[in-house]
C-alpha cells in the first residue's frame, strides 16, 4: 500500500478535524505527513495542521502524541507553540494530527530559496534565538533531530521560533534507524553521528544549527554533495569548513560543527558564544523575511510606503523623515519674480515666515523627544509587553532569569521600573521569565521510600513512580536506583526544572528461594545445591527408607518446590536403607502358637494360615513368594504359613 494512501490532498481540503480545523489548502508534504493551512473555527484563526500518514499513526502514534503533549507544555518566546493533538479518522483511516500556530514572517528557508542571504550579524541574531529555544527544550527532554531552515520560521517581530520540536524527532528517529532509506533533504542537516548509525542526542540538533547558520550566510551547506552517501561520508570525521565570509561566526561555527558530539558545543553554550562574537560584527540590519502568506501576489510581507532617514547637520544627529523618497526641489518653487504683483510679494514672504516658524516648531519637537512613562509589565507576556510599548518606539532589549513566580516567557521586571519616564527612541530591558530556576538532582540509592521523598521535596522535585524490585544486594525498603522519566541518563548533581517527577525502584529484598529436591541426592551434594542458593542444610537423625539407597537423602523439609527467604533452613534425613529382619526358622515348630509367637518376635507379622493345624509348617510365603529360614524381609512384611491338608 502506498504511504500516500487516503493522503491525497484533494481529498482532504475542506475536511473539518474533530468539529474544529477545517483543513483549507496544503503547505508541504512528506513520505509521513502533510501539512495544512487550516481555520479554527472556535477562534475564527488560521492554523496550521500537520496530519500523519495512516502507517506512521499506527507505528508511531503513540510517541507521537507523547512528544505533542509535551510540547504543548513548552512556554517559550522562540519556540513555535503547539496548540493541540489528537487521533481522528479520516477518509476512514486513523490518523494522528498536531495543531501549530502559523506565523506570517515565513521561514529561513523561503530567504535562501529566494537569494536573500544574511550577513554574519543576522545570522548571529538569528542563532541566538534558535540556540535559546534548543536549550530550553533540551532541558525538557525534547530534541528536533530534524532541524533545518524551513523548521525556522519568522513573525512580524522578526524573531526566529523553531517549529516541530518534539515531534519532528519521532519521525527522524524512524529514518535513521536505516541508513541506506535517507533522503538527500534529510542528511543536507545531518550529524555525524547519525550518517555512521551512530546513537545521537541533542548535540546533533547543534550541529544541524551550525550547518544552517553557514549556509545562510554563503548560500552553500557545507559538505552536501550530489548524493547521499557521499554526504553523509564527507562529514564523519572532518573539520567543519569556516571561511572570512563568516566574520566572528567562524570560531562559533567551528566548535558546534565538530565531528565528535564530545568535543561539540551544547545549544547553552553556542548561544553564549553567539553573544560573545556579537562586539566583533556591526549591527545587523532587519531581516530580509519572505512571508508564506501572499500579500497581493507577490508572497513577500507587504511593507509601509518607503521612508528613508537622512542625517541632518545639527548637532543632535536628528533623523529627518523624507516620505516615499520625494524632497521638494529650489526648481519646483517659483522665485518672486520683479514684475510680480505686490500682493504675491506678501503672501510669498507670509509663507515664507510660516515655513520658518512651522520648520522650527518641528525642529523643536524632534529636539526635545517626548518621554512616556514606563507602564507596569510584570507578569505580562513577552509578546503583549512588546506590543504595549510599541507606540513609545522604545529599543527592547531582552535577558532571560530564572523565576519563582513569574510564569515562564512573561516579564520579570523592566530597566526602567514601572512608572519612570523613558523618551522616545531610549532603550528599555525586559527581563523575560525562563521560569523556575532549575535545580539539581540529588541521589536517593540507598535511602528508604520517606527519606527519598524528603530529599525531592527539599529540593523542589516530586515523588514519581515506585517500582518493587528483588536485589541481592540493596536492603528491602531501600532505594536501588532512580530516573527522570524523560532523561534516563541524568545522574545526581545535574539540573531538571523544579518541579520535575522522579521515579525510584525500591528493593524488596533477596528474590525468594525455589527449595530443590534432594532425594537421593548425597550429604555433599546437597549442601552445595543449597549453598548454591544460599540457603542452609540441617541434618535430621538417619532414616530407613525402601526406595533411597544407603546416603542418599531419604526426606527433606520443606518439600521440593516450595519458596523460602534468602539464608533459610532445609533439614534432611539421610538413608540407612531398607529395614530389614531374617526370617526365623519354622521348621522345628509343632505348635501354631509356637509359629506365631517366632514371626511376631523377628519383627513380622502373620497373615493367613492354612491347612491342617499339625506338626511343623510346610512353607511361609510374603506377597505369595517363599521365604527361607534366615532370608532377609522388610520388617512388618505380612508372612502367610501354609500347612499340610
Amino acid at each position: 500500500m502506498s504511504i500516500f494512501e487516503n493522503h491525497d490532498p484533494d481529498s482532504l481540503i475542506d475536511t473539518l478535524i474533530e468539529g474544529r480545523y477545517r483543513l483549507r489548502t496544503e503547505t508541504s508534504r512528506s513520505g509521513s505527513s502533510t501539512v495544512f493551512v487550516a481555520r479554527d473555527q472556535r477562534t475564527d484563526t488560521d492554523v496550521s495542521v500537520r496530519v500523519f500518514s495512516a502507517d506512521v499513526s499506527r507505528r508511531r502514534g503513540d510517541a507521537l502524541l507523547e512528544q505533542a503533549t509535551a510540547a504543548e507544555s513548552m512556554n517559550h518566546p522562540q519556540v513555535l507553540r503547539t496548540l493541540a493533538s489528537g487521533r481522528t479518522t479520516i477518509a476512514g483511516a486513523n490518523r494522528v494530527y498536531v495543531v501549530q500556530e502559523i506565523l506570517d514572517g515565513g521561514t529561513l528557508r523561503d530567504m535562501i530559496d529566494r537569494g536573500r542571504l544574511l550577513t554574519p550579524s543576522q545570522a548571529l541574531a538569528v542563532g541566538v534565538d534558535v540556540c535559546r529555544a534548543l536549550d530550553y527544550a533540551h532541558k525538557r527532554g525534547l530534541t528536533h533531530f530534524d532541524l533545518r531552515p524551513s523548521a525556522i520560521v519568522f513573525g512580524e517581530d522578526r524573531r526566529a521560533r523553531v517549529a516541530d520540536l518534539g515531534v519532528a524527532s519521532v519521525v527522524s528517529e524512524d529514518a535513521w534507524a536505516d541508513t541506506t532509506s535517507v533522503s538527500l533533504e534529510r542528511a543536507r542537516y545531518c550529524a555525524p553521528e547519525q550518517a555512521t548509525g551512530e546513537p545521537f542526542d541533542e548535540k546533533a540538533d547543534v550541529y544541524a544549527l551550525a550547518l544552517i547558520l553557514a549556509e545562510a550566510v554563503t548560500g552553500v551547506v557545507p559538505f552536501l554533495a550530489d548524493s547521499v552517501v557521499t554526504t553523509l561520508g564527507g562529514r564523519v570525521d572532518k573539520l567543519f569548513p569556516v571561511s572570512a565570509d563568516l566574520g566572528g561566526l567562524a570560531s562559533v561555527l567551528e566548535k558546534a560543527g565538530r565531528s565528535d558530539p564530545l568535543e561539540r558545543s551544547s545549544a547553552a553554550d553556542m548561544g553564549r558564544a553567539l553573544v560573545q562574537a556579537a562586539p566583533s560584527l556591526p549591527r545587523p540590519t532587519p531581516l530580509p523575511l519572505v512571508s508564506s502568506v501572499s500579500f497581493e501576489g507577490t508572497g513577500e510581507v507587504a511593507r509601509p510606503a518607503d521612508t528613508t532617514l537622512i542625517p541632518t547637520t545639527s548637532a543632535t544627529d536628528t533623523m529627518v523623515i523624507v516620505e516615499n523618497d520625494v524632497a521638494l526641489d529650489s526648481d519646483d518653487v517659483d522665485t518672486d519674480r520683479a514684475d510680480a504683483p505686490a500682493i504675491a510679494r506678501w503672501i510669498v514672504a507670509a509663507v515664507a515666515v510660516l515655513a520658518v516658524v512651522v520648520g522650527g516648531f518641528l525642529l523643536f519637537k524632534v529636539i526635545q523627544k517626548d518621554s512616556y512613562a514606563v507602564p507596569a509589565l510584570t507578569g505580562v507576556d513577552l509578546g503583549e509587553a512588546t506590543n504595549l510599548v510599541t507606540e513609545f518606539d522604545w529599543t527592547i532589549v531582552e535577558v532571560e532569569e530564572a523565576s519563582e513566580d513569574v510564569p515562564a516567557g512573561a516579564i520579570v521586571r523592566t530597566d526602567p521600573e514601572a512608572g519612570e519616564k523613558l523618551q522616545t527612541g531610549k532603550t528599555i530591558t525586559f527581563v523575560v521569565s525562563t521560569g523556575p530556576p532549575p535545580v539539581p538532582l540529588p541521589e536517593l540509592n540507598a535511602l528508604d521510600v520517606a527519606a527519598a521523598t524528603t530529599a525531592l521535596s527539599e529540593a523542589g522535585l516530586v515523588l514519581g513512580a515506585q517500582t518493587p524490585e528483588f536485589s541481592e544486594d540493596v536492603l528491602a525498603g531501600l532505594v536501588i536506583r532512580w530516573a527522570v522519566a524523560l532523561q534516563p541518563n541524568l545522574v545526581a548533581g545535574q539540573e531538571v526544572i523544579k518541579g520535575t517527577a522522579v521515579d525510584i525502584v525500591v528493593s524488596q529484598g533477596p528474590a525468594p528461594r525455589v527449595v530443590p529436591d534432594l532425594r537421593g541426592m548425597t550429604i555433599d551434594a546437597a549442601t552445595v545445591a543449597l549453598n548454591d542458593l544460599q540457603l542452609i542444610i540441617n541434618r535430621a537423625d538417619d532414616e530407613f527408607s525402601i526406595d533411597v539407597p544407603v546416603g542418599g537423602v531419604a526426606t527433606q523439609s520443606p518439600a521440593a518446590g516450595e519458596s523460602l527467604p534468602k539464608g533459610s533452613s532445609v533439614t534432611v534425613a539421610i538413608s540407612k536403607g531398607p529395614d530389614v529382619v531374617a526370617m526365623p526358622n519354622l521348621a522345628t515348630l509343632t505348635n501354631l502358637d509356637a509359629v506365631r509367637t517366632a514371626i511376631t518376635n523377628a519383627g513380622l507379622t502373620v497373615g493367613n494360615v492354612t491347612g491342617r493345624v499339625r506338626g511343623a509348617p510346610i512353607a511361609a510365603t510374603v506377597g505369595g513368594q517363599v521365604v527361607a529360614a534366615g532370608q532377609l524381609i522388610p520388617r512388618g512384611s505380612i508372612v502367610d504359613i501354609v500347612y499340610y491338608g
